[in-house]
């Protein structure tokens, strides 16, 4: 029971995603004689915000957005942690002399730090925002591959095949690849929540999160709206409730995988 309404929400939300950006233009456009219109208004089910623009578009479009960029961040996030994890099997005493050291001082600062920097130093960059997801998120990822590949490497039909003569990256790809590719599915669904905390929190700021003509972020529209709530209170609540959709969704998906 409790899966099917994990099943209902995600089709019932993805598909108002898919709908209005079908049918809706996006909302990069100034309408000052129809702002902050109240819900059911004709033509604005939803209202629009202080700059005239349909909240139910600014909805759609933030999460098609939102979507578009954090699934292929967490692909690539996983992609390039696991070729660092590889490259400590062909060269374990370099990595263990450089990544260790880079690993504990990743972790122990914090992840938005990381990312601000990275966004910072790279500000016309199109694809800083990847890198600096993949900055903030990339050392947890690797420790949890490493670890995976440690035991792995224990295992007896690993020796075996060693000691038949099979090269290393034969290894990786009959034996690391296949065990792992558990891994990279936890690691993937449980790691999209907090790759989509993190990109509102980059819109809230200010950083350009849209791909494309897409118009704001869920975090700018927030940030846009909230001093004008008494007006518009759907302008700041509408993009809250697509990130805890977006978020409670994609945890589904992973308890799912985990199942």
């Amino acid at each position: 029971m409790k899966l099917k309404v994990h099943i209902i929400l995600r089709l019932f939300f993805f598909g108002l995603v898919f709908l209005g950006v079908i049918f809706l233009p996006a909302p990069t456009y100034v309408d000052l004689t129809n702002n902050n219109l109240p819900i059911f208004s004709p033509d604005f089910f939803a209202g629009t915000d202080r700059l005239g623009r349909d909240n139910f578009a600014l909805f759609c479009y933030g999460s098609l957005s939102t979507i578009v960029l954090v699934v292929p961040a967490r692909i690539f996030t996983i992609f390039v942690s696991f070729l660092l994890s590889a490259f400590s099997l062909f060269f374990p005493k370099i990595s263990d002399f450089i990544l260790s050291g880079i690993v504990s001082v990743s972790l122990a600062i914090p992840s938005l730090l990381s990312a601000l920097v990275v966004m910072s130093l790279l500000p016309e960059n199109p694809f800083a925002i990847f890198i600096a997801i993949l900055v903030s998120d990339w050392a947890l990822s690797y420790e949890t591959i490493t670890a995976k590949i440690r035991e792995i490497k224990q295992s007896s039909y690993l020796s075996a095949s060693f000691c038949m003569g099979a090269k290393p990256y034969q290894l990786v790809l009959l034996h690391y690849l296949p065990a792992l590719k558990d891994m990279f599915g936890f690691l993937f669904f449980s790691g999209l929540p907090a790759v989509v905390m993190t990109t509102a929190l980059f819109s809230y700021l200010g950083i350009q999160t849209s791909i494309g003509d897409t118009g704001p972020g869920l975090g700018e529209q927030i940030s846009f709206s909230k001093d004008y709530f008494d007006k518009s209170p759907v302008s700041v609540l509408l993009p809250v409730v697509a990130i805890l959709t977006l978020v409670y969704s994609l945890g589904s998906n992973q308890k799912k995988n985990e199942t």
